[in-house]
């Protein structure tokens, strides 16, 4: 989720991580619930690659959804990893998810995973301090003919009073429809979609090679 740039301080340790597991659990359904409709209404099959996994709770879920051929799970805290990895075992989802430490800024990294169908990233836009450069990397990883898929909060001022159990909305740090069309053009991506969903402080970004 949010924790694909760990920009702002050290790793969180192995427990603080599965403590925060824990709880995104309990309320899993109305925090992802709204991104699997959103992959699901994109009818893409095959091969899937999440940027951002945090604690590999999604990765599960669109598994179990069943359009997945394969998943690789990607998160910068190895902390993460690990829980994504106990969370994936604990799902009997091994043998569909994949849970591995990289970064969106890795060229390298990203050009050694591969291409995939679907490429998506929930909660992480908002982290990554060059999203030209992010997106551009996640752009690369998309096959032919598939799809980019993005979503995150959308800057509005009245989001930056609101909480969700107990952590503030990120919307300060996030962006707008308009300034996402702008690093899309100027990546050359010229079929794509910006979605505002309810309750409007969420926006999704959908991309089609």
């Amino acid at each position: 989720m949010d924790r694909q740039m760990e920009q702002k301080g050290a790793p969180p340790g192995i427990e603080k991580a599965r403590k925060r597991a824990e709880r995104q659990r309990k309320y899993a359904r109305p925090l992802y619930g709204l991104l699997l409709k959103g992959i699901r209404a994109l009818r893409t099959s095959g091969d899937y690659l999440e940027m951002g996994a945090g604690s590999g709770l999604l990765a599960a879920m669109v598994a179990e959804d069943g359009s997945a051929t394969s998943i690789t799970a990607v998160d910068i805290s190895a902390d993460d990893i690990t829980v994504a990895s106990e969370y994936v075992r604990e799902r009997r989802l091994e043998d569909r998810i994949r849970c591995l430490v990289g970064d969106v800024y890795d060229q390298n990294m990203m050009r050694e995973l591969g291409k995939f169908d679907l490429v998506y990233s929930a909660f992480s836009l908002h982290h990554w301090k060059d999203p030209i450069k992010s997106i551009g990397n996640l752009w690369n990883a998309v096959r032919d003919n598939g799809v980019l898929y993005i979503c995150d909060f959308r800057r509005v001022w009245w989001a930056n009073f609101l909480s969700f159990r107990g952590k503030g909305v990120h919307s300060r740090d996030s962006y707008t429809p308009a300034e996402i069309g702008a690093i899309l053009r100027e990546l050359g991506i010229a079929n794509y979609k910006i979605k505002t969903s309810f309750p409007f402080f969420l926006q999704s970004v959908t991309a089609w090679k």
